[in-house]
């Protein structure tokens, strides 16, 4: 069950990644980030990546789109995040650590997240269905590799 929720993290940092998203909140530093180290945009990150797999304007269209839909679908938990956030620094804030409050707080996540795997899959499916198969390769390598890695 921990592994399944390790999996969808890493779907969404790779789609994060794919549309330039930045994990950290430091204005403008850094190669994603507005006006970031280079100058680029905030679209650099799915520029490179989308030049990397060489892709046709309409294989970006496709999975742009796909990302979007994911992102809209993930952004409804937003919400739960929230709300597990703020449950367990209470429960860090509290006298006693309360080990039951927290495993039900994860096991509600983790059921949240379970409810999103099938978007995430069918998203995955609709990508590899847009790729040919020398562009999944350097995908799947992208994704072994890291976000940092562009030397395919």
């Amino acid at each position: 069950m921990f592994g399944f929720v390790i999996g969808i993290l890493c779907l969404i940092a790779f789609f994060s990644v794919l549309r330039g998203r930045r994990w950290g909140r430091f204005g403008g530093y850094g190669c994603g980030g507005r006006g970031g180290r280079f100058g680029h945009g905030r679209g650099w990150l799915a520029y490179r990546a989308f030049e990397t797999l060489d892709t046709s304007p309409g294989q970006e269209k496709a999975i742009r789109g796909v990302l979007n839909e994911l992102r809209k679908s993930f952004g409804e938990l937003r919400p739960e995040l929230e709300a597990t956030r703020a449950q367990l620094a209470q429960t860090i804030a509290g006298e006693q650590f309360d080990a039951a409050t927290f495993e039900a707080t994860l096991e509600r996540q983790a059921a949240s997240l379970g409810r999103m795997a099938p978007l995430a899959s069918r998203a995955l499916a609709q990508i590899h269905e847009a790729l040919d198969p020398d562009q999944r390769r350097r995908l799947a390598r992208l994704m072994e590799k890291g976000p940092g890695y562009y030397a395919l």
